[in-house]
């Protein structure tokens, strides 16, 4: 996978950041999308590309360690993903648009999880999550919208090894 220049430095600041201890590593990834989605217009039109019925993702980078998968998720209008949680950290940055992240708790036993308040981000904001948080992100604008997620687990593992979905 030939990187840009801009995504290369991502995924080094990336790869650094993986080597400190969780809290300085959290700070750091937020730092790093912060950065590379401070600029707009570098991520190729291929990995822009929206999916019809539900939201696409797209493997920009591959750790070569397996330490670390770097996605870009176009969101049309009004798509959603399910409320979930990770197995694993994940970070956001907004490339492109505005999304709206839900927050949940856990419900009682056998309840759904329930909300417990929400944020918008617009282009350029980050955010980063240990594994405990359950969430959902959603496109209510009337423009497309493209996030970058980074999650710790090996690109093999982006299907399997990521979320745990709630119904």
């Amino acid at each position: 996978m030939n990187a840009l220049p801009q995504l290369q430095r991502l995924a080094d600041h990336i790869g650094t950041a993986v080597t400190l201890a969780p809290d300085a590593m959290a700070l750091e990834v937020k730092a790093a999308l912060h950065d590379a989605t401070a600029e707009s217009g570098w991520l190729p039109p291929e990995r822009r590309r929206a999916g019809h019925e539900h939201y696409a993702r797209h493997l920009v980078y591959a750790d070569p360690g397996d330490r670390f998968s770097i996605l870009a998720i176009v969101w049309d209008r009004g798509q959603m993903s399910p409320i979930h949680a990770h197995h694993c950290w994940c970070a956001v940055g907004v490339y492109q648009g505005m999304l709206t992240e839900t927050y949940y708790k856990e419900g009682a036993a056998g309840e759904p999880p329930v909300e417990k308040g929400s944020a918008r981000h617009a282009a350029g904001a980050s955010t980063f999550d240990s594994g405990a948080g359950i969430h959902r992100i959603a496109n209510y604008s009337g423009v497309l919208a493209v996030s970058l997620h980074v999650y710790g687990v090996a690109k093999d593992r982006i299907s399997t090894g990521v979320n745990r979905i709630y119904a």
